[in-house]
């Protein structure tokens, strides 16, 4: 019998290797990517190949990469909806979304396009939405003199029996996702399983700030959240005795307040509980950074060499002080201060699901715990273990996994069978 060396064959299955960044968030954010291809939002295939395009910890690089992969995506849609193939296009137009949202992130103060790819990653989801079943609901709900831009999804008839009104969830979002990206997180996950599922960009978001420029991150989200629960309730397909939010990242420090401050709010989920914004952070950046006794501006970080500041933290200080609103690093660490839940807690009176990965870091790990110890109410607590493929922030390896968890819970407290 003859052995077979494969180091000999002409035969290669892939050119393709797995093999990531050296830089942490760079392989998180890929991963991010990723795993929206569970609903549609991306394929392995065109996330890996971009990565050649990178250099590893260059968000310029990045940037530029994924938005000539969005390009191509979209243009290719554009190609089939001239031929007449709608559900090419569409899916086509999903992944470009998602492309171009990804560009985006590290797009801010890194190349003048953030804007551009974060206007066309709404404007392809726009498209796509109109091609879906039922169509996706374009939906601005005034706030403020301006207005928050979101998502109704609405389940197909296949996915409920239920005449009259829906129960329905409002996904929060982060420091930088989008209404677009929550759709694929929340949305089409829990459409398919008879819920009305509303998305939205929110103060602070890029795509609230793409448009009210003004509207930066605020501690008291719940009034946000008030304007949008308030639009919500007066139409007649949503459910007001059956609302639930379900926060992302810190999303679920917006969401806690909420459900803490409103009762209309009558099951909260939080992935992963952040109770301590400021702690959080100075987990995140390193309290040699965190703590760093010299201020700094984004313009004092313009052209500084990347051997005495890294390029993620000079990105990091820019998009930071836009977001918050302020005028330097100090000025933020000093305004985070105010993101506490704190004597809140028990005031969260409704059913509450707490979401951890194990191998999220133990300042994750520590809130998650103070979250189910200290709120009013009962809580579900979850933690996802490497083996369930399920450890990383918010359950990016595996939102599948993560939107079983999350919908089969809120069944329960509604007592829905599907």
């Amino acid at each position: 019998m003859s052995v077979v060396s494969f180091e000999d064959s002409d035969v290669v299955r892939s050119a393709i290797r797995v093999e990531g960044f050296r830089d942490d968030e760079f392989n998180y954010q890929l991963i991010r990517a990723l795993g929206v291809a569970d609903y549609g939002g991306s394929t392995v295939g065109e996330c890996l190949a971009v990565v050649a395009e990178i250099t590893d910890g260059s968000p310029r690089t990045w940037a530029l990469a994924f938005e000539r992969l969005a390009q191509r995506v979209e243009d290719r849609g554009r190609s089939c909806l001239a031929g007449g193939r709608r559900v090419s296009a569409r899916d086509h137009w999903l992944r470009a979304s998602t492309y171009y949202r990804t560009a985006e992130y590290y797009a801010e103060s890194v190349t003048d396009g953030s804007d551009r790819a974060g206007d066309r990653s709404r404007a392809c989801f726009a498209e796509a939405a109109a091609l879906l079943e039922p169509p996706v609901e374009l939906i601005e709900v005034p706030f403020e003199g301006g207005s928050l831009h979101g998502y109704l999804v609405r389940p197909p008839a296949s996915a409920t029996s239920a005449e009259g009104p829906l129960p329905t969830l409002i996904g929060v979002g982060g420091f930088d996702s989008s209404a677009e990206e929550l759709y694929f997180h929340l949305g089409a996950p829990g459409a398919e399983r008879g819920w009305n599922v509303f998305v939205f960009d929110g103060p602070g978001q890029p795509g609230c700030m793409r448009r009210n420029p003004g509207m930066t991150f605020r501690p008291d989200y719940e009034v946000p959240l008030g304007a949008v629960i308030d639009h919500l309730s007066a139409r007649h397909d949503v459910d007001t005795g059956r609302l639930a939010l379900a926060g992302q990242s810190f999303g679920s420090y917006f969401a806690a307040r909420s459900a803490a401050t409103d009762r209309r709010v009558h099951a909260l989920v939080v992935n992963p509980p952040v109770m301590d914004m400021s702690r959080y952070m100075e987990a995140w950046v390193g309290t040699e950074v965190f703590r760093m006794t010299r201020d700094i501006r984004p313009e004092d970080v313009i052209g500084v060499p990347e051997d005495l500041m890294p390029r993620q933290m000079q990105w990091g200080i820019a998009a930071i002080c836009h977001r918050f609103g302020v005028p330097s690093f100090h000025a933020w660490r000093n305004a985070i201060e105010a993101y506490r839940i704190g004597d809140l807690a028990p005031s969260i009176a409704c059913p509450a699901l707490a979401l951890v990965g194990e191998r999220e870091g133990a300042e994750p790990l520590v809130q998650f715990r103070t979250f189910v110890d200290e709120v009013g109410g009962p809580v579900t607590p979850v933690t996802f273990s490497p083996e369930d493929g399920a450890s990383t922030h918010c359950q990016s390896d595996n939102i599948r996994l993560s939107a079983q968890v999350t919908f089969d819970w809120l069944d329960e407290q509604f007592s829905l069978s599907r």
